[in-house]
């Protein structure tokens, strides 16, 4: 039994660092990316991908919170955004 457990968690150890984090470090720079995106829109400067974004703005506005906070900005300067 304990070695069944010890290979358990091994492979679970391996699922975690070869899978699971990598995953999410591309969620983190992509969702950043789609903020950055959304806000030069926002502001009116020259967008690319202005025209993809029309959907995805009830969304974003939702996640705009959590994202000045994982910048460690505790309250947003942007009186015009929905946030705290």
């Amino acid at each position: 039994m304990d070695l069944e457990r010890k290979v358990r968690e091994l492979f679970s150890e391996f699922v975690q660092l070869h899978f699971k984090k990598p995953v999410e470090a591309d969620f983190r720079d992509l969702r950043s990316a789609l903020l950055f995106s959304m806000f030069l829109e926002w502001f009116g400067l020259d967008n690319p991908l202005g025209i993809y974004l029309l959907d995805l703005y009830p969304e974003l506005l939702s996640e705009f919170h959590l994202w000045h906070k994982t910048l460690g900005i505790e309250h947003s300067k942007l009186d015009f955004l929905p946030c705290c």
